[in-house]
């Protein structure tokens, strides 16, 4: 059993599709080709059903659907749920639907479990998740429109890490963000300060793609094993996380 990781699969199915036979006109509400990624979810399915076993988990840390409402929502959590392993997914900045996370939860298809500002058990590992946001000092931060949201974002973080302390001590604890903890400009923030205040030993993020990609800052840094897995990041192949330290 492993666990891997792949966000930001950005997809936009406009009704219920299978793993082949999808046309890119009459299926899908917003291409991603513009971008470069030609018929991306055929290169993910392809890279899935060759990596994932069933008895895998795959953690997929935000901008999973480019849907604005849940029951469109459904259409790509539906194609996500015929892919092998268990999917553990969380939230990021362009999970519009994703208001209420009771709701999100009553639409996931069997297998997939939905963690914001909380944590889930996974082999052997307390998960815990947040979408995050963007640092104070960073490019493109903006103190009146960003402190408030980067502080709630980190106190939810601290209410999922503190459950999963309290509830299983026992458990190494691995955590997914949206947005990375520490980037190229910014060294410290408060997401990395709880990192290291539970012990976090493994923390997954996505988010950055294209140029930004060389703005990742990878590998173990000040104890925590960072790790980009936003999916083009990865030639869309989810990714082995690698775990910093085995669970007791």
């Amino acid at each position: 059993m492993t666990i891997y990781a792949i966000s930001d699969l950005h997809l936009s199915f406009n009704k219920p599709v299978d793993l082949y036979g999808i046309r890119l006109e009459q299926d899908v509400d917003k291409p991603m080709d513009i971008f470069g990624w030609k018929r991306h979810f055929d290169r993910v399915r392809d890279h899935w059903l060759e990596t994932v076993k069933q008895e895998d988990t795959v953690l997929i840390p935000g901008d999973i659907s480019w849907a604005l409402r849940l029951d469109q929502a459904t259409y790509d959590f539906n194609w996500i749920g015929q892919l092998p392993g268990k999917k553990v997914l969380s939230p990021g900045n362009h999970c519009y639907y994703a208001q209420s996370k009771k709701k999100v939860r009553q639409h996931l298809p069997e297998g997939m479990t939905w963690i914001d500002a909380d944590y889930t058990l996974v082999e052997g590992f307390a998960v815990a998740a947040t979408r995050g946001w963007n640092l104070p000092g960073d490019k493109g931060w903006n103190e009146a429109e960003d402190r408030k949201i980067y502080e709630r974002q980190a106190g939810r973080l601290r209410l999922a890490l503190e459950a999963a302390a309290k509830e299983h001590p026992d458990k190494e604890r691995l955590v997914m963000l949206h947005y990375p903890p520490v980037t190229s400009r910014v060294k410290e923030s408060a997401f990395m300060d709880l990192l290291h205040e539970f012990q976090v030993k493994t923390c997954v993020y996505g988010h950055l793609h294209g140029r930004s990609h060389h703005e990742a800052v990878e590998g173990v840094i000040q104890g925590v094993e960072l790790q980009l897995v936003s999916c083009d990041y990865l030639d869309f192949r989810p990714i082995a996380v690698r775990l910093n330290h085995t669970p007791s």
